[in-house]
């Protein structure tokens, strides 16, 4: 038996070994237009070389190696097809203090200046969850601190980002009340804008690279991904866990970013730009990543027709629903669907089901 390395907890086991990879999570895969590129970002190394993308020396201040991940997400139901989130807890190397990473993944196409407005209350409800641990675990008040955040904002849209993230963007100030205004470094990264040149090296800078021009002509495509996935084979056997998790990214971004014509091309393209050792895997990689993109297609079907048949049982019972209610409901993960499905017919009101 192998050792297993602190990639097992994102996805991968290291046996015998060689790295093999475990599915990949159903909700993930059925979800990928909206958290396809965050999951890229689950893996503590991915995030370290993230940060290293954004220049910042913090990527070799902090232990990543201990980092843990905090499953929750503070972004509200109605804003899940717009952004998602990510938070981890890591370590300062200087002296072991607790760091906490907020990653806000900016998805949506429309560009939003009240981002710093969003962002500082997220950061403002990790802080209260802090306090309230130290309330339940009886802390004591001189070991109360509450942990920095480093808040990143990784946009992927096509639109030119222009406006500043900062909290004072959303507010029209004359210079006398500027100083009242809460202030602190954002980073962020915004894939249009980043040069190609400086996506190499690591297994998220290159499949950062395809995401960048997955709608590009075929023609410019099919190099570039030949590139990346060359660039992916080449690296390390350390970083093995991490060339896989890009790899099923590249193969599922093909499938619902590409035509269906042009998916067997790029396929192609994929299985001819990886070494020979690497060739039986990826195949199965292919096949493997062909199954769950018709299965995801069925689920969606399923999960669609559930969605607008709540919906009709919704307005028969209670009337005519509002807008936020509408895009509540059509937010909702498939387990919280069935659940109010279920209980819909005892409700008494849109409260009764949390979705007043």
């Amino acid at each position: 038996m192998g050792k297993c390395a602190y990639n097992c907890r994102y996805g991968y086991r290291y046996d015998a070994g060689e790295f093999m990879v475990t599915n990949i999570d159903a909700d993930i895969i059925r979800e990928f237009p909206d958290r396809g590129t965050l999951w890229l970002l689950e893996s503590p190394e991915n995030l370290r070389e993230f940060i290293r993308l954004l220049g910042h020396e913090l990527a070799d201040r902090l232990d990543f190696v201990r980092a843990e991940r905090i499953n929750r997400s503070l972004v509200p139901a109605d804003l899940h097809k717009q952004e998602a989130d990510l938070i981890y807890r890591v370590p300062f190397l200087a002296d072991g203090r607790e760091v906490l990473i907020y990653l806000l993944l900016e998805h949506q196409s429309k560009v939003d200046r009240f981002i710093g407005l969003r962002l500082h209350s997220y950061m403002g409800k990790l802080w209260e969850a802090q306090a309230r641990a130290w309330e339940d675990q009886h802390t004591p008040q001189a070991k109360r601190w509450l942990s920095p955040i480093i808040p990143i904002v990784f946009y992927t849209g096509t639109r030119r980002w222009k406006h500043p993230l900062t909290l004072d963007a959303a507010m029209d100030l004359p210079e006398a009340l500027a100083g009242f205004v809460p202030r602190h470094d954002i980073l962020s990264l915004k894939l249009l804008e980043m040069p190609p040149e400086a996506l190499t090296g690591s297994a998220i800078a290159l499949a950062l690279r395809v995401l960048q021009a997955v709608d590009a002509p075929l023609v410019e495509l099919s190099p570039l991904l030949s590139n990346a996935v060359a660039g992916l084979d080449a690296l390390s056997l350390e970083h093995q866990a991490e060339w896989r998790r890009a790899l099923h990214f590249l193969l599922l971004l093909i499938y619902h970013r590409r035509a269906a014509q042009e998916q067997d091309e790029l396929n192609l393209v994929i299985r001819e730009a990886v070494s020979r050792q690497h060739k039986e895997e990826v195949d199965q990689m292919v096949t493997s990543s062909a199954q769950v993109h018709l299965e995801e297609g069925r689920v969606k079907g399923r999960v669609e027709g559930r969605t607008e048949t709540l919906l009709e049982q919704l307005e028969c019972r209670f009337g005519p629903l509002p807008a936020r209610v509408t895009s509540a409901v059509r937010a909702l993960p498939p387990a919280r669907l069935q659940e109010i499905t279920r209980q819909v017919i005892n409700a008494q009101s849109l409260a009764d089901l949390h979705l007043d």
